[in-house]
C-alpha cells in the first residue's frame, strides 16, 4: 500500500535580516529565538543575543555574536536594539569565484531572512575591490606601512603593464601558439599577423594643421596601404587632445598614451620586439629614440624622416637675424641629423634638394625621397571675381612670422599705392598677439578650411621666406588649389618647378611687386599659371607617387645593394 503523500515542512526562519553582503563584508541583524526573544522585545535584561555562522559556498568562513547596538532597530520597538551584527572578512573572497553566501543559528541551523545572498563571479575592478584598497590604505599608519603599500601597488600596476604591453603587441598570442605548438607539434601553425609600424613624433598629427602633420598623416595611410598596423606616440604630449586622437583612431590608427605608458621609453621597453618598423618624424625625436629602438626593437626598420634639415634653416636665421649663437645650434643640430641620417636604415626626405645634401654629407645613408600625398581639387577658380592675395602659415615657427613682418614692411604699401583696395590675409595660427598690423592687413588665424575660407575668395598667394627648409607645405597646397602663389627661391626650394611656373619665383621687395602688379592686372594669366601648376603639383604629390616611393624606400632599406 502507497503511504500517503506528507507535505515536507516549510524550513525555519531565524527572525532579523541580512542586510549586507560582500565579499568583503556580512552584515546585518538577528533576534534570539522563543522566550528569549519575547525577553528582548520586552527590554529585558537576561536574554541571550543570537549565535550565527557564516558560511560561503557551503563552508564555514566565522562565526558571530548578534549584540551590536541598532539605534534604528530600538527605535522600532526591539527592545534596548543590541542585535546587530557586523563582519570584516579578514581574508576577502575571491572575485573570481561565485559565493553563496549563508547566515543561520548555530544552535540549530535556522537561516537569516535574506539569506542565502549569491554573488557572481566577475572580471571587474569592482567597487567592493576599490573600497578594500581603500581601506587597507587609508589604515596605514608610519612611513614604513605606507611605504609596503606603495611597493606592493607598484609591482602589482608593473605587472598589469607588462601583461597590457603584452597583449597589445601580440606577445601572448604568439606565446600562445608555441604551448600548442609544444603540446600537439610542428603541425600547429601561428595565425600569420600584419606587420607592425610604430611612429614617433613630438605631437600627434593633425589633418590641416601644419605642413609637418599632413606628411606624417600621408606617410601613416601609406603604410596602411602596404599592410601595416600603425600606431603613433607624441612623444611630448601623451595625453593628448581628445578630438585630435578620435580622429586617428576612426581612421584605425592606434594611439599610445597615458596612462597605460608614461613615456616612448615605456612603450618601447614594454613591447620590446613587438615592431617590425619604427618611423621617426624631425630630428628631434631621432636623436632621442634611433638607438633605443634599435635597442628594443632590435628585427625593426628604422626610418629617420627629416621632415626637413633643421640645420640649414637655423643657419639662414642665424645670417639674417645677425645671430652667432644660432650659428653654434646648426653646427649641433647637423651633427645629429648626419649622425641619425648614418644610424638609420632609410633616411626620407621630401624634397630632391635636401636628398642630394644627405648623399653628399652621409655616403654611407641610404637617402629616399618621399612626397606627402595632398587631396587634388577638381574646380578651376574664377580667379576675376578675387580681390586680394594670402600668406599661410604657422607663425610660431620662425621663417613664416619673419616672411610677414617683412612683407608688410617692404611690399604691401607699394602695391596699395596702385591697388588700394588689395587686402593682405594672414592665415594660419600662433600670430603674436602684441602685434599691430597697419590698414590692409587681416589677421585670420586658424582656418580649418582653406579652400572655403581662403582659396575661393583670394587671387593670389606669397610666399616671402627668408630662410628656411624643405618644401614648404602651404605653397604646395595653394598651387595646387590653382591659385599662384609668388614665392622666394627659399620657397620654391624642392619643387623643382618647370619653366613654365619659375616666373613665379622673386627674391628682393621691387621683384615681388613688380611680380604680383603684373599677375594681380591679369586674371587670365593668373587663371592659366594656376592650371599649369595644379597639374604637376596633382602628379608630384599624388597618393600613387607616396605609395610607391616609401614602398621602394622600405625595399631598398630591407635588402640594401
Amino acid at each position: 500500500m502507497t503511504p500517503p503523500y506528507v507535505v515536507p515542512a516549510r524550513p525555519a526562519v531565524l527572525p532579523g535580516y541580512l542586510d549586507i553582503a560582500t565579499r568583503r563584508r556580512i552584515a546585518g541583524w538577528a533576534q534570539a529565538a522563543g522566550a528569549q526573544a519575547t525577553q528582548v522585545q520586552a527590554g529585558g535584561e537576561g536574554s541571550e543575543p543570537a549565535a550565527l555562522q557564516v558560511l560561503d559556498n557551503g563552508r564555514l568562513i566565522a562565526r558571530v555574536i548578534a549584540n551590536q547596538s541598532r539605534p534604528d532597530l530600538q527605535q522600532a520597538g526591539f527592545g534596548d536594539g543590541r542585535l546587530g551584527f557586523d563582519l570584516l572578512i579578514p581574508a576577502p573572497l575571491s572575485a573570481h569565484e561565485r559565493h553563496i553566501i549563508q547566515v543561520r543559528r548555530e544552535a540549530d541551523g535556522t537561516e537569516l531572512i535574506g539569506s542565502p545572498v549569491v554573488l557572481e563571479a566577475t572580471g571587474t575592478f569592482d567597487d567592493d575591490l576599490r573600497e578594500l584598497l581603500r581601506q587597507v590604505a587609508g589604515g596605514a599608519q608610519t612611513n614604513p606601512e605606507r611605504e609596503n603599500i606603495l611597493s606592493f601597488l607598484a609591482q602589482i600596476a608593473d605587472d598589469l603593464l607588462t601583461d597590457h604591453a603584452r597583449a597589445d603587441g601580440g606577445q601572448e598570442q604568439h606565446d600562445h601558439y608555441r604551448r600548442l605548438a609544444r603540446r600537439h607539434g610542428p603541425e600547429i601553425e601561428e595565425k600569420p599577423r600584419a606587420p607592425r609600424a610604430l611612429l614617433i613624433d613630438e605631437r600627434l598629427p593633425v589633418a590641416g594643421q601644419d605642413a609637418g602633420s599632413q606628411a606624417l598623416l600621408s606617410h601613416a595611410r601609406a603604410l596602411q596601404a602596404l599592410g601595416y598596423e600603425v600606431s603613433l606616440v607624441a612623444a611630448d604630449d601623451l595625453s593628448p587632445p581628445a578630438d585630435a586622437r578620435h580622429a586617428l583612431e576612426a581612421e584605425g590608427f592606434t594611439i599610445w598614451r597615458a596612462p597605460h605608458y608614461a613615456s616612448v621609453e615605456e612603450i618601447l621597453r614594454r613591447q620590446s620586439g613587438a615592431f617590425d618598423l619604427v618611423y621617426l618624424h624631425r630630428i628631434g625625436t631621432a636623436a632621442r629614440y634611433l638607438s633605443l629602438a634599435r635597442h628594443h626593437q632590435p628585427g625593426a626598420m628604422l626610418l629617420y624622416s627629416v621632415a626637413d634639415l633643421h640645420h640649414l634653416r637655423i643657419a639662414g636665421q642665424a645670417e639674417i637675424e645677425k645671430r652667432p649663437e644660432l650659428h653654434s645650434l646648426s653646427r649641433r643640430t647637423r651633427l645629429q641629423e648626419c649622425t641619425a641620417a648614418w644610424q638609420a636604415d632609410a633616411v626620407l626626405t621630401h624634397s630632391p634638394t635636401e636628398a642630394a645634401w644627405l648623399r653628399q654629407a652621409v655616403p654611407q645613408a641610404r637617402v629616399a625621397c618621399v612626397p606627402w600625398a595632398i587631396r587634388k581639387r577638381d574646380h578651376t577658380p574664377d580667379v576675376a571675381a578675387r580681390r586680394h592675395i594670402a600668406f599661410i602659415g604657422n607663425y610660431r615657427h620662425a621663417p613664416n612670422l619673419d616672411a610677414a613682418l617683412w612683407f608688410v614692411r617692404d611690399v604691401l604699401p607699394e602695391l596699395r599705392v596702385q591697388n588700394p583696395e588689395l587686402e593682405l590675409w594672414l592665415v594660419g595660427p600662433h600670430l603674436p598677439p602684441h602685434l599691430s598690423w597697419p590698414e590692409g592687413v587681416r589677421v585670420m588665424g586658424h582656418v580649418a578650411d582653406l579652400d572655403g575660407s581662403v582659396f575661393e575668395h583670394v587671387r593670389l598667394t606669397v610666399a616671402p621666406l627668408k630662410f628656411g627648409a624643405g618644401i614648404k607645405g602651404k605653397v604646395v597646397e595653394s598651387l595646387l588649389a590653382g591659385i599662384p602663389c609668388v614665392m622666394t627661391s627659399v620657397a620654391a626650394e624642392g619643387l623643382n618647378l618647370p619653366a613654365s611656373l619659375t616666373g613665379l619665383v622673386a627674391d628682393d621687395a621691387a621683384s615681388q611687386v613688380a611680380c604680383i602688379r603684373n599677375l594681380y592686372a591679369a586674371p587670365e594669366e593668373c587663371r592659366r599659371l594656376g592650371e599649369l601648376a595644379q597639374a604637376y603639383v596633382a602628379e608630384t604629390f599624388s597618393a600613387d607617387h607616396t605609395l610607391t616611393s616609401l614602398r621602394k624606400a622600405i625595399m631598398t632599406a630591407r635588402h640594401p645593394r
